[in-house]
């Protein structure tokens, strides 16, 4: 796709966002089943289901648009999902991020992007029926952030147990 004006940049943009939701549902899935934290692992779960909702959203906006619904690859969340699945293959790996890492990484991922198309929508004066899908799962995804970051600060049962270094 070229990118030469605002609307086109919505539009790649809108297409990164709608594969990053269709990829989150799996990767989301994935990760909860992965997780060895019950709290964690229902909160991922819950975003899973809320990033459905995201899916159908983002259908509709492009629907709004007069659009079909496209997917654009994003290699950020390819990466992601694929350093989550390859994690402890081979000898001499790098260590893979934690669940809760890769969850976050996802979803600061999706904010920036949601960020962008908020405000490519409002510069390209677009209806509340492109605009309020766009925000509301803007919302999803930064209180998901809030609740990972949350986690993020709680210490392991490994960090509680081992002795403090002086």
């Amino acid at each position: 796709m070229n990118v030469e004006t605002i609307e086109d940049l919505f539009g790649y943009q809108l297409q990164h966002a709608y594969y990053a939701e269709r990829t989150q549902v799996e990767l989301l899935e994935e990760l909860a089943a992965d997780c060895d934290d019950r709290d964690l692992e229902s909160s991922l779960r819950e975003h899973r289901e809320e990033t459905r909702e995201h899916v159908d959203r983002l259908e509709d906006v492009f629907a709004a648009l007069g659009r079909q619904p496209r997917a654009s690859r994003a290699r950020t969340v390819d990466g992601l999902a694929e350093a989550h699945r390859n994690q402890g293959d081979g000898p001499e790996q790098e260590p893979a991020p934690s669940v809760l890492e890769t969850a976050l990484l996802a979803e600061r991922f999706e904010i920036r992007t949601y960020e962008t198309l908020v405000t490519l929508a409002g510069r390209l004066a677009y209806a509340d029926d492109v605009v309020e899908p766009l925000e509301a799962t803007l919302a999803e995804e930064r209180e998901m952030r809030r609740t990972l970051e949350e986690r993020d600060r709680i210490p392991s049962v490994a960090d509680a147990s081992s002795p403090e270094k002086a």
